[in-house]
């Protein structure tokens, strides 16, 4: 009776550690999966294990300034008014969104933060819903310091001495009343905990890159944008674009970006950047290459979405670039936008090309009933 009663126990653990065994095989798989998910397409909170996804609809967008953010936040915009999404707008005659903007709404319904904003985590997490997909943009900086410089008209001290972009790279500790903010890219992700030391920039990119689903490149916008495209889950029409660079000069007013040049000394200007602005230096390079392992990682697929993508972003831009009515920003340009039929053949370039001020004034915050 002994040996049965003690043949019994050894079969019930075998059998327990056989299940244990497959259960642990199972959850391996499931893990794999999921794993491949992130190592194909980075966080993608609206992919399925299926390998089908459902659009997304709630979205923080931490746009940068100087970063081509109009022309991303423009793609939000149409998607958000089209849908019927809640915006959480800057307040009228604001241009970003702060802290208390944010605080004040926690408990309301929104979809989507997508112009100028800090990356105030403590409060995004607790106004946006769980799922919720954070992206970022990020540019190079030596592009960006020449953009930012041009645009803000830093050429021109207090004493009212004229500083050249290039007098500032060959030498920028030499003028503090330029007031050229360090690591300005970076600061709308947070701040430094540890100051600027080898970990505490470790430290600083590895938390952004764990509550960041994807961080787009400027100088790859195209790329950029494809990717972008896959973790929405929205089509490749949702995601055309005209360049807000090219749609503002001139006619539509905006300043322009080419007021001064960079020195000839490029390797001296980065060198001294790289040490200006290190933060920013080390962010650009870690979520450059993070795009691009990404895009490898997609491999033939993606490769086949960019090639379609562009044909279709040729074609668009070439007849939106040229639309005959966006001869600028006037009343009645505005109001025939606002007024236009979708099933018009220039609804959606006009979409496109009008800059995201008007976007919220306009069209957005109406359509919210927002003061």
């Amino acid at each position: 009776m002994a040996n049965l009663t003690q043949i019994r126990i050894f079969l019930l653990l075998g059998a327990t550690f056989l299940f244990l065994y497959l259960l642990g095989c199972l959850f391996d798989a499931d893990v794999n999966v999921v794993k491949s998910i992130h190592s194909t397409y980075g966080h993608f909170g609206s992919t399925t294990r299926r390998g089908k996804c459902t659009p997304a609809r709630n979205i923080v967008f931490i746009k940068v300034p100087k970063c081509g953010g109009s022309t991303i936040t423009n793609i939000f915009q149409r998607y958000g008014e089209k849908h019927n999404l809640s915006f959480l707008l800057p307040r009228a005659g604001i241009p970003s969104i702060d802290a208390s903007d944010i605080r004040d709404h926690i408990g309301d319904a929104v979809n989507l933060i997508v112009n100028h904003v800090h990356f105030y985590e403590k409060f995004m997490k607790q106004l946006m819903p769980r799922d919720t997909l954070y992206i970022g943009v990020l540019r190079n900086p030596m592009g960006y310091l020449k953009s930012y410089y041009n645009y803000a008209e830093k050429g021109i001290t207090k004493k009212g001495v004229n500083v050249s972009l290039a007098d500032f790279e060959e030498n920028p500790w030499k003028y503090p009343d330029l007031k050229v903010r360090q690591n300005r890219q970076s600061s709308f992700y947070g701040a430094l905990d540890k100051g600027a030391t080898p970990k505490g920039i470790e430290e600083f990119i590895l938390h952004v890159d764990s509550k960041f689903n994807l961080i787009l490149i400027t100088d790859h916008m195209k790329e950029s944008i494809v990717l972008l495209g896959e973790l929405l889950c929205w089509s490749m029409e949702d995601m055309l674009y005209v360049s807000h660079k090219v749609s503002t000069d001139g006619q539509l007013g905006e300043k322009s970006t080419t007021s001064f040049e960079h020195t000839t000394n490029m390797a001296l200007a980065e060198r001294n950047y790289r040490i200006y602005s290190p933060l920013d230096y080390a962010m650009f390079e870690f979520f450059n290459k993070t795009l691009w392992r990404k895009i490898s990682a997609m491999g033939k697929s993606f490769d086949d979405k960019f090639r379609k993508f562009d044909a279709m972003l040729n074609n668009l831009q070439n007849r939106c670039r040229y639309t005959s009515e966006s001869l600028g920003l006037s009343d009645e340009y505005i109001q025939s936008v606002i007024k236009e039929d979708s099933d018009s053949e220039d609804y959606l370039c006009h979409r496109m090309l009008l800059p995201s001020t008007q976007y919220i004034e306009y069209i957005l915050r109406p359509k919210q009933n927002i003061i």
